[in-house]
């Protein structure tokens, strides 16, 4: 179904005309811009909600096509059965991120400088979330990379320059690897277009194939920091402000979406790959074991829940891997309650470091007596990363899980992959270790001298935190959405 109303090209554009306007009224009103910078995050909701409705009422994805640069093809923007979701998580917790941004960011000046930074980096994941070209995808990957360095480099923390740095070498080099991934597939195939590849590269050979998208692959799994390519994320979540680490999260998933548009739309050859998706099933399994054990030895909230991103990128990698429709709902799933409850658990440190002056866990203790709608958010945050039912993670981590032993045990049988498939199952504990360890350190016990001498919950702070976690409870309790996906996810694979 063609979008008659543009809206998803409106998503899009609203946060990108906005930016610069944001930029210009920053020096008068101040910290007050925050607020006007909201219309145009309110009005991209409203779009994509609507785009929801339509494509659930026809049971059809909705497509707009429009000329662009006649070399590189039509820009074109799907909004499916899997971009769908990804593209309203990163609206949803872009803008709840910006109400919290208003009360947590404290600037003399430069308001107007970070809120038009923030509606590019929220206007690039949008583009890059709902693009079917693989050029437009990549000028919104880039533009989401230059405006998320610059919110590190200048509103970060007191390593913000070397953690910045970092960032932008390590991500750039995936973008370069991307791009020789893109220019090698219009070279030979002679098509930008993800909706025509599967047909148009039919005739190539497999390994050519297997080049083609191994390249694009790794750029994506640098995007995503799987291991070994991870050592960009914890300086750089660390030191960002806390409402950017908040949609980081949403940001780094994109590298997930992305592999998943790759192997199953683009080159669904890839999934009879039995080595290729192997080893991607390899590298989410230690990915998953070595973010865990990392977040297990922290004690600053923060750098936990930055190692715990690694982790559960991990997880989504790991249903990336599945070759079957059951882990492609899954990986999505896991996306949107990543994203929910990362922004929740970001939220919180960045308040409690506010609030209390400090996120350490060995400073914390006693919390849930005085703060108690953050203590709930902060439980359903970390129960959802665990996969506890009937929160939207379990959701997520069944379906992975329940996807990639479907393929173990369909005809060939592949006892290797099911064999992998268990040890994932027996360490995903490892999540369910450093989530119940960083509850009982900060809601529980005595409460600590930091925790006696704070002050109330800041309102402002506290209402995106609530809003993330009704909705992320809602959605798991009421998983409407996954039913949905799977019947629109049928036909991605065919």
């Amino acid at each position: 179904m063609m979008d008659a109303h543009h809206l998803l090209l409106q998503s899009i554009i609203a946060p990108l005309i906005a930016s610069p306007i944001i930029l210009a009224l920053g020096g008068r009103f101040g910290r007050k811009v925050g607020w006007v910078a909201l219309i145009p995050l309110v009005y991209s909701v409203l779009c994509l909600i609507t785009a929801g409705y339509v494509v659930h009422e026809s049971g059809s994805p909705l497509q707009a096509s429009y000329p662009w640069v006649q070399l590189l093809g039509d820009f074109i923007l799907l909004f499916d059965g899997l971009s769908g979701p990804i593209a309203m998580t990163i609206a949803v917790v872009g803008l709840l991120a910006c109400i919290y941004s208003i009360a947590y960011m404290d600037l003399r000046d430069g308001w107007g400088g970070y809120f038009s930074l923030y509606l590019l980096f929220d206007a690039g994941m949008l583009g890059a979330a709902l693009s079917a070209n693989l050029a437009a995808f990549f000028i919104f990957i880039e533009l989401m990379l230059i405006a998320s360095w610059l919110l590190i480099a200048l509103w970060g923390g007191e390593d913000r320059w070397r953690a910045a740095l970092k960032y932008f070498l390590y991500t750039k080099a995936g973008a370069l690897i991307l791009l020789a991934g893109i220019g090698l597939t219009y070279s030979i195939v002679g098509t930008l277009n993800i909706l025509e590849l599967a047909s148009k590269a039919a005739g190539l050979s497999s390994s050519m194939i297997s080049l083609i998208a191994s390249l694009m692959i790794v750029g994506f799994l640098v995007k995503m920091a799987i291991f070994p390519l991870h050592s960009w994320l914890p300086d750089a979540y660390v030191q960002s402000p806390a409402p950017v680490t908040a949609i980081f999260s949403a940001g780094t998933g994109i590298g997930g979406y992305a592999a998943l548009r790759i192997i199953y739309t683009a080159f669904p050859q890839m999934i009879s790959q039995r080595g290729f998706m192997l080893a991607l099933l390899a590298l989410a399994l230690i990915t998953m074991i070595y973010g865990g054990y990392l977040a297990l030895a922290q004690n600053n909230l923060k750098r936990l829940l930055a190692y715990s991103s690694i982790s559960q990128m991990g997880y989504m990698l790991l249903g990336v891997a599945s070759a079957s429709i059951i882990g492609l709902a899954g990986a999505a799933l896991i996306y949107v309650a990543h994203s929910l409850s990362k922004a929740i658990l970001f939220m919180i440190s960045g308040m409690l470091s506010r609030t209390i002056g400090t996120d350490n866990l060995d400073e914390l203790g006693g919390l849930a007596g005085r703060m108690r709608a953050m203590s709930i958010a902060f439980m359903v945050g970390f129960l959802s990363l665990m996969g506890y039912p009937p929160l939207l993670g379990f959701w997520g981590e069944l379906l992975i899980f329940a996807g990639s032993i479907y393929s173990a045990l369909h005809p060939p049988f592949d006892a290797l992959r099911l064999v992998l498939t268990m040890i994932a199952i027996i360490f995903s504990l490892i999540t369910a270790g450093y989530g119940l360890w960083a509850i009982r350190r900060s809601l529980f016990g005595e409460e600590s001298e930091a925790v006696r001498r704070s002050g109330p919950e800041p309102r402002l702070m506290l209402a995106p935190i609530i809003a993330s976690a009704i909705l992320l409870a809602a959605l798991g309790i009421y998983p409407t959405m996954l039913t949905k996906l799977l019947e629109t996810l049928a036909l991605i694979l065919g």
